[in-house]
């Protein structure tokens, strides 16, 4: 009866591996997995936020929106889950060269991203007066595991990094609001900074500052975790089995 009262202890200790290697991405952010997210989000800002006094000159803000709030991009881990890996079959040479055969992409559609219970992700700008927002990919993390491709649903490319160097590095938006593929060609985790700028018409060219945007890609599950999980499960009936007898 030694075992009685601790054969879930396997599980556990899986559970507490998993999320020991999952902390150091994880700690100390928001984790955005699915719903619709402006995930580079410029804004306009002509008032002080705390105290509501105009501003001299107009600022920009780059940050990521959800439909519950507004983070930091720093504040935000954006999760690509492992329902994306799909065939990049149908895109375009220059995105099946970047990404491979095989590649995790947040679908330009927001129905089949749902569906999927992915992110549905786009770029905004708001509160802008009349005219183009640019946003710049200025750097590519030095340990980023694979590719990165932002496109539309024609494969044009948007922004492109390969590892750490910046392919693509700008595209601009004159619509409020716009969605695209995002595509990943390795699981891991990704860092990416941006800024955003905008041609005012009264105060000349504005700015943001950069910001750093981190992508956590989910693998698929790999055949020493299914051999992992496989043990666990066999030490789990062995016990119940000790326990009876």
């Amino acid at each position: 009866m030694k075992y009685t009262n601790t054969k879930l202890t396997p599980w556990m200790l899986l559970g507490l591996l998993l999320a020991l290697s999952c902390y150091d991405v994880a700690r100390a952010t928001t984790t955005i997995s699915s719903g619709h997210t402006d995930i580079f989000e410029a804004e306009y800002i002509t008032e002080d936020e705390d105290t509501g006094v105009a501003l001299t000159t107009p600022q920009l803000h780059l940050g990521v929106h959800t439909d519950s709030g507004h983070y930091e991009p720093a504040d935000v881990l954006l999760e690509v889950g492992n329902a994306a890996y799909r065939s990049s079959d149908g895109f375009s040479a220059d995105i099946t060269t970047l990404l491979g055969a095989n590649a995790w992409i947040l679908p330009v559609d927001l129905e089949q991203a749902a569906n999927l219970g992915l992110l549905e992700a786009g770029v905004a700008k708001a509160g802008f007066p009349a005219g183009s927002v640019t946003f710049t990919m200025v750097g590519a993390g030095p340990a980023n595991p694979g590719n990165f491709a932002l496109f539309t649903a024609g494969s044009s490319i948007r922004l492109s990094a390969t590892g750490s160097e910046v392919g693509t590095s700008g595209f601009s938006i004159t619509t409020g609001h716009i969605h695209y593929n995002w595509g990943f060609s390795a699981p891991g985790t990704y860092t990416f900074d941006l800024k955003a700028s905008y041609t005012d018409a009264n105060f000349g060219v504005l700015e943001s500052a950069t910001e750093t945007y981190t992508f956590n890609v989910i693998p698929e599950p790999s055949s020493s975790t299914l051999l992992l999980i496989g043990l666990v499960g066999w030490v789990a009936t062995r016990k119940r089995i000790i326990s009876k007898g």
